[in-house]
């Protein structure tokens, strides 16, 4: 194994270095707790600490996730001097759910994504670091992106990954999706999964998935597999009604017009997920956004494949240096590469 394999973990061993090194890391800077929403729905997080960190990065994850799933990315953040703070959005996780249904994510209104963020970042405002970054993925995507038109001056910087600033309905054209979701919702079945939609299945299916990385698909689905509040897996009706309208909302140019911080947007060349589309336009109506993307990628695109993975970390952290030097003078000296893997080495028991 390289030396760049190292760090950015490599396909063979990987499950391994999850276990032995990654976790066992994570688990010693990790803290949990509940905060209450606005409207008493208990919603989950954690929180990893680096020692005398002066910025962080807070997580909003994507449809159907859950924290454990970013264990790699958590580790490369804090590793790389950043706290990490990461609530499990609502209906997600061990966050409430509208339905008792766990495998099932409903919600009326995806403005309640964004009240609770909102709410969360108030609650842990106090011990938060100064300097703050959001870190978005696909519906995180659009509840992120709506958080930075609503709640301007909370964060300094964004990175959107696979923003789903608007869906992809699949087979079926995008007005039929809507008024199909619209009747359900309007005839008091606004809870049952939408075409496409089922709960979960414990026959793995790669193939078919957002990851071009087996060996990170199966550890994923592994802890799926061991966790029922992990196992959420399809949307209903209700769901892809508010995300539809939420998308409308938040690419509207009067509320663009609100974000005025950098954001780096990538998108996936093997996208199947959302419209990349949505996002190009983003980046033309946002002043201080950036597009990249990433042709090897499906929707995942930190499970991608090795090469597309290490650009992807590449482009992040080159990113928040760029980002860094607009608060304080950034200095890079020629050995600062190589200082890096020595820290990242010594963190994975290489040396």
């Amino acid at each position: 194994m390289t030396e760049k394999k190292q760090i950015y973990f490599a396909e063979d061993g990987y499950r391994e270095w999850m276990k032995q090194a990654v976790e066992p890391y994570l688990k010693a800077y990790r803290k949990y707790a509940y905060i209450r929403s606005y409207d008493g729905t208990a919603i989950f997080y954690n929180e990893y600490r680096a020692p005398a960190a002066e910025r962080c990065i807070v997580i909003s994850h994507g449809f159907c996730e859950f924290a454990e799933k970013y264990n790699e990315v958590i580790y490369y953040f804090l590793n790389g001097g950043f706290s990490v703070y990461m609530p499990e959005h609502r209906g997600h996780g061990y966050s409430d759910r509208a339905t008792e249904d766990v495998e099932k994510v409903h919600v009326d209104e995806f403005e309640k994504y964004v009240r609770d963020f909102d709410c969360f970042m108030s609650e842990l405002a106090g011990r938060m670091e100064k300097h703050r970054i959001l870190f978005a993925h696909s519906m995180g995507g659009a509840i992120g992106a709506r958080y930075l038109e609503e709640y301007p001056g909370v964060f300094e910087a964004a990175v959107l990954s696979s923003p789903m600033l608007r869906m992809t309905t699949g087979k079926y054209p995008r007005l039929v999706a809507k008024l199909t979701a619209d009747f359900y919702t309007a005839t008091g079945r606004g809870e049952v999964y939408a075409a496409g939609q089922s709960g979960f299945d414990e026959k793995p299916d790669f193939e078919h998935s957002s990851c071009v990385s087996r060996a990170r698909y199966d550890y994923v689905f592994e802890k799926r597999m061991k966790n029922l509040q992990y196992r959420t897996y399809g949307g209903t009706y209700g769901w892809v009604r508010a995300a539809m309208k939420i998308t409308g909302i938040l690419m509207k140019k009067r509320n663009l017009a609100h974000i005025n911080i950098p954001v780096l947007i990538f998108t996936a060349g093997r996208e199947h997920m959302v419209d990349n589309r949505a996002a190009a336009e983003f980046a033309n109506r946002v002043p201080g956004a950036s597009l990249l993307s990433l042709p090897d990628a499906k929707h995942e695109i930190f499970n991608a494949g090795y090469e597309t993975r290490l650009t992807y970390y590449r482009e992040i952290f080159s990113f928040f240096r760029a980002d860094q030097s607009r608060m304080v003078p950034w200095k890079e000296t020629e050995n600062e590469d190589e200082e890096q893997n020595e820290q990242a080495r010594k963190v994975l028991g290489v040396i």
